[in-house]
């Protein structure tokens, strides 16, 4: 069976043949969805798979990481000077973040680095470049009475800088590491963390950034903390460990789904604090929706120590006291927008559900769109200044992915 026949990937306006298999360097593969998306095969050790994600695409590779160091300097807007002082932040981002990554993880980029001819010195500020650009996003999980069948339905939204154009390099990485858990992870080529992503466990993640006073970059970034969870984490708490005990860097919202257990958890985090919010047990608060076997997220908190250090949805470090979120645009619509949908569609959700609510919800910024409901997932990725959830949603069959052993290779 081959890998791209086994993928199973339909979009929504129904099936179309995946293409063939275009180039294969063991045990690495390369196959696409829909002629759009790549879907990079990584196996083997931290340093094999990164040689293999430079190996199988590595003109492409180079020109996304090119697109983001592009955008940097049109982001900086000071000819020279500015460029230079880009360059020095993330380079001192970097150097504090660097003593907190895993070892392995140094090791894939230095694969990368080696397979794609980068400096490596590139592709660290790429990697550091998500600590410093905040993104506000989206995300919910449904299960039980909540959803059509009973079946875990989680979505991600992620709402960054689509002017950045990273979209255009969106792939697939379907890895299967020498030690540790079996996973996807939808990203962008030359780039080894993870922004979105399910394991073979069923334990899906999404992030959702909520700018904070409480920050220190002396930490482990957000994707490398993600990567952990799905590498690492078997049930949830494991995940809530990984993020609860990790040296962080600033403030974000995590939301993990695991579809086995029909469990969800959402976390609040800043530099110094974690708050763990499970499923249906959640406190009330002022502005808090409640939906039945339902949790969702914007970038506001409910913890108290974790608002009261927000600047996120008109939070006020500076005054006594939880400011309210209303009025601000990600509560009214990322956060009590979505609540309202979820109760209006409440019984009825299901992968398609999740996507109109996904598209209604998604801003301008929206690059990425994702849909899990294990052993399936759906991706939309933004096209232009389009947003991704207006766009055509990829589905992808996990199962077969995580079946197939690459290192024993793949039968044609």
């Amino acid at each position: 069976m081959a890998a791209c026949a086994a993928l199973v990937m339909n979009g929504c306006a129904g099936p179309q043949e995946a293409k063939p298999i275009l180039k294969t360097i063991p045990p690495g593969e390369l196959s696409w969805i829909h002629e759009t998306i790549p879907v990079l095969f990584l196996s083997g050790s931290p340093y094999e798979m990164g040689y293999q994600h430079g190996s199988l695409m590595p003109r492409q590779v180079k020109a996304s990481v090119d697109n983001v160091m592009a955008f940097i300097k049109r982001e900086v807007g000071i000819p020279m000077m500015g460029t230079w002082l880009a360059y020095r932040k993330l380079d001192q981002t970097w150097a504090a973040m660097k003593p907190h990554v895993p070892a392995s993880f140094l090791e894939e980029m230095r694969g990368l680095a080696d397979a794609s001819g980068i400096p490596l010195k590139t592709l660290e500020r790429v990697h550091a470049l998500p600590e410093l650009m905040a993104t506000t996003c989206a995300a919910f999980a449904a299960f039980g009475r909540a959803t059509r069948d009973g079946r875990m339905v989680h979505i991600r939204n992620l709402d960054w800088a689509i002017q950045s154009d990273v979209q255009r390099y969106a792939a697939v990485f379907v890895h299967h590491p020498k030690n540790g858990k079996r996973f996807v992870s939808l990203g962008w080529l030359g780039f080894t963390g993870v922004i979105s992503g399910i394991n073979e466990e069923g334990i899906a993640v999404g992030e959702i950034g909520s700018e904070t006073v409480d920050q220190d970059m002396k930490g482990t970034p957000m994707p490398f903390l993600l990567r952990r969870v799905l590498q690492e984490s078997e049930e949830l708490e494991e995940a809530v460990e990984i993020i609860r005990t990790a040296e962080r860097t600033t403030g974000y919202n995590y939301l993990f789904s695991d579809a086995q257990t029909k469990r969800a958890v959402a976390l609040e985090t800043t530099k110094s604090h974690c708050a763990v919010f499970w499923i249906d047990q959640e406190p009330e608060a002022p502005y808090r929706i409640s939906v039945e076997n339902v949790i969702f997220r914007a970038d506001t908190a409910f913890d108290p120590q974790v608002r009261d250090l927000q600047t996120a949805s008109k939070g006020d470090p500076d005054k006594p006291g939880l400011e309210s979120p209303e009025g601000s645009g990600a509560y009214e619509t990322r956060y009590k927008g979505q609540g309202l949908l979820l109760r209006q569609f409440y019984g009825q959700v299901d992968p398609e559900i999740g996507m109109s609510i996904a598209r209604a919800i998604a801003p301008k910024s929206n690059v990425q769109s994702v849909v899990y409901a294990f052993p399936k997932l759906w991706v939309a990725n933004a096209r232009g200044r389009d947003p991704a959830a207006t766009q055509v949603y990829h589905e992808v069959d996990l199962a077969p992915l995580f079946q197939v052993s690459l290192e024993e290779g793949i039968d044609r």
